[in-house]
């Protein structure tokens, strides 16, 4: 497994996280930070919000460290879970 890529079980839920790296073109250190996404579904495949199968958690703040940014998703998709799923 990448250390750009988490998956978690936390049932009945599963979060998978995905990390990338900012490139900033034209920076004298083009390259950035890392962020991450991350996609909550149920384990046995009933829909998570309403009649969506999915639940997103978009783009967050940049940190330097893919641990850092791996761990802020999680949170984030935590929290998602414990306030059932607030609108974006």
């Amino acid at each position: 497994m990448s250390v750009l890529h988490k998956e978690v079980e936390a049932p009945p839920y599963r979060i998978v996280i995905n990390a990338e790296r900012e490139y900033r073109s034209g920076d004298a250190d083009p390259n950035g930070g890392y962020y991450a996404r991350a996609v909550i579904t149920r384990l046995d495949g009933a829909p998570v919000y309403k009649n969506f199968v999915m639940y997103q958690i978009q783009r967050g703040d940049v940190f330097g460290d893919p641990q850092g940014v791996l761990r802020d998703a999680e949170e984030r998709a935590r929290e998602a879970i414990a306030n059932g799923f607030p609108d974006n």
